[in-house]
């Protein structure tokens, strides 16, 4: 049985190969000697942090970088006797140096469009995009980075170029007692992020998110009783990694007139805490804080959460105090 032209390479630039009859050996052999090298330049676009002072380093903790990238999938589509041809390589640093496999047409003067990406899994087509789910871990996920070059052998000289973006919004919580609480003793054991959409496609072709309909919740802080002063913030997540990773996305925040059970599409910070004072005050049980937000590809925010008496609910139209 003979192998068809474009299962041929297709073999060839996966690495692979194939035996049947002597003829086929023969056309196998015969493309492998057209087989054409790839090289790859990474670069990388910083994400934004419009919050950060402009004399202070960019926070890079957690956040990949071009440096510390390791790995990415490169996918490929050209177009074969008229027909749209799709494949990928696995792109792995060795040594310093990108081990990018082979230009996948033998055609030098056949277009070539790349695209690549540290997680998510690709869709092909005239509008290819990223299919992407954060994990569920608040503080165990993993920042997106894309990016897309075209060209023909001939015009690149077997080199394409990477410049990747940061998919995602990159947030750093921080917590303090508001100074309206001076007079109060504030405990927290867990802080959580609630209805964030935590799935959505990534197109190539304008940079821009479609959101999906499921949502998650993430714990930003869970522990032993941690007691907040009113002077300074307190970072939430582990030194090592630091950011919340969060599809690009508008938070409405949660009308304090619906029941939480209810609040479906409404974000709010979710706090058990126990708050006391001198004057036998004592509440102890979960609160909650509407949060609103927009958050835009490429950004890096500090998001600061200052628990005061104007913010905190116990329940729809229920405010702690008064």
């Amino acid at each position: 049985m003979k192998i068809s032209k474009f299962l041929i390479i297709a073999l060839t630039a996966g690495g692979f190969t194939a035996c049947s009859s002597d003829d086929d050996i023969d056309m196998i052999n015969n493309d492998q000697a057209q087989t054409l090298p790839l090289t790859i330049t990474v670069t990388e676009n910083p994400l934004i942090n419009p919050d950060a002072p402009s004399q202070a380093p960019v926070t890079r903790a957690d956040i990949t970088t071009s440096s510390s990238l390791e790995s990415f999938i490169l996918d490929y589509q050209y177009y074969l006797e008229e027909e749209l041809s799709h494949g990928f390589n696995n792109v792995k640093k060795v040594d310093g140096k990108w081990e990018a496999g082979n230009w996948p047409s033998t055609d030098k003067n056949n277009q070539v469009n790349w695209y690549a990406h540290s997680h998510g899994s690709f869709n092909e087509g005239e509008a290819p995009y990223i299919n992407f789910t954060m994990e569920g871990s608040a503080f165990d996920q993993k920042d997106l980075l894309v990016a897309k070059a075209s060209g023909t052998y001939s015009s690149t000289s077997g080199n394409i170029s990477l410049n990747f973006d940061h998919a995602c919004t990159a947030l750093r919580f921080y917590v303090k007692k508001a100074n309206n609480l001076s007079e109060f003793k504030l405990q927290v054991t867990n802080i959580t992020l609630c209805n964030v959409i935590n799935q959505g496609k990534y197109y190539y072709s304008n940079s821009s998110w479609i959101s999906g309909d499921s949502r998650s919740s993430y714990t930003l802080y869970q522990g032993s009783a941690m007691e907040l002063g009113s002077t300074e913030y307190i970072a939430l997540g582990v030194s090592d990694a630091p950011y919340l990773f969060m599809i690009p996305q508008t938070l409405t925040p949660w009308d304090t007139q619906t029941d939480i059970s209810s609040a479906t599409g409404q974000t709010y910070i979710e706090i058990t805490c126990i708050i006391t004072n001198n004057q036998s005050f004592n509440y102890s049980s979960k609160a909650y804080i509407p949060f609103a937000a927009t958050l835009a590809t490429g950004y890096q925010h500090d998001v600061k959460i200052n628990i005061g008496k104007n913010s905190l609910y116990s329940g729809p139209n229920a405010k702690i105090f008064n």
